[in-house]
């Protein structure tokens, strides 16, 4: 009699803890996964390239300037980093040689021109020739060309600045004699700078003259806002690569010429694309995928085909419709078939400002 009444505790005991585990087993089936989602939407995306490369003034936008004759560095006006107005002077040189040739030629140019004078009066008296007249006539305007260079000459001792800006580099120190051509002062205007980039062939065609792009210099946060001025009409034969000028106004002086800077370039836009945050996509064996989640709260795995990815959007091809609701947050250990608990949804990521 006892032993049947310890046989049926211990019966009732173990469909007690039977009973337990199949408790357990339906609760982790019927578990649910807080997740984020958001909702596929509709929107104009634009296609872009990156490009990397080196600040330069534009073409006419520095000047190296030099001696227009030996010299001797008498006085410099500037340092590095002034701001100069065009017509600025910059360095002035004292050249004897030229001071003294200028003088010289000024004097014969006179007395040319004195002679040349007196043989016309002397044509209208018929005491000379009209040949003759017309000889000192002539040597009296070479004489005074010769001295009108010697004087422009002369002038140019005066290193003026031909445009506004700064004072890049003063190669020179008073007292310094110099030859003629020997480099003295650089100034660059600094108002608009290029950016030189090399861009793949295979992308080369799709960069326009005219298209909208963005420059950041390294180690500056701010974008400047810039358009492409020149594609190179030729692929580099070694790099594979064109150079695209990038032109960006710079009226402030934060950008800086020698500067390595990144630029974007705008190379199309897709209107009416169907855009979700690009943090919904993620990869299952070769292919990305999506978590879309249903009215009835279950995520299904999609395959999706992928366009253009940029500033945390991307575009979706095939595979989605509008207004499905992806999983955004919380899909790493995703299943195809769980159950989740999604947040409120949120639309895509706006589209970024045009530069």
């Amino acid at each position: 009699m006892r032993y049947r009444r310890v046989t049926a505790v211990l019966f009732a005991a173990a469909a007690g803890l039977g009973g337990c585990r199949s408790e357990d087993a339906e609760v982790a089936v019927t578990a649910r996964v807080p997740v984020g989602v958001s909702i596929a939407a509709t929107d104009t995306v634009t296609d872009a390239l990156n490009v990397i490369g080196r600040l330069a003034p534009p073409p006419g936008g520095s000047a190296l300037l030099t001696a227009s004759a030996p010299g001797v560095v008498k006085a410099i006006a500037v340092q590095i980093g002034s701001r100069v107005a065009r017509g600025a002077l910059l360095i002035q040189l004292d050249a004897p040689e030229l001071e003294k040739e200028a003088r010289t030629l000024a004097a014969q140019a006179e007395i040319a021109v004195r002679e040349a004078a007196r043989q016309q009066e002397l044509l209208r008296q018929g005491i000379t020739s009209a040949r003759q007249a017309d000889e000192k006539a002539a040597e009296a305007t070479g004489a005074r060309s010769a001295a009108d260079a010697a004087a422009r000459l002369l002038e140019r001792t005066r290193i003026a600045s031909p445009i506004a800006g700064a004072v890049q580099r003063v190669l020179v120190h008073p007292g310094e004699r110099v030859d003629a051509g020997a480099p003295l002062v650089e100034v660059i205007g600094g108002r608009m700078l290029d950016l030189l980039a090399a861009v793949p062939g295979a992308a080369l065609a799709r960069v326009k003259v005219g298209a909208a792009a963005t420059v950041r210099a390294d180690g500056d946060p701010e974008e400047h806002a810039g358009k492409v001025a020149a594609v190179a009409p030729a692929v580099d034969s070694l790099t594979n690569a064109g150079q695209v000028v990038i032109r960006i106004p710079n009226a402030g002086g934060a950008l800086r010429a020698g500067a390595g800077a990144s630029g974007t370039i705008t190379v199309g836009a897709r209107h009416s694309a169907l855009v979700i945050p690009d943090s919904a996509l993620v990869v299952l064996g070769d292919s990305l995928t999506v978590f879309v989640v249903g009215a009835d709260s279950v995520a299904k795995a999609r395959s999706v085909s992928v366009g253009v990815r940029r500033s945390g959007r991307a575009e979706i091809v095939r595979g989605l419709a509008p207004g499905e609701r992806v999983v955004t947050t919380g899909a790493f250990g995703l299943t195809d078939g769980m159950r989740v608990v999604p947040t409120a949804a949120a639309p895509a990521p706006a589209a970024p400002p045009k530069p």
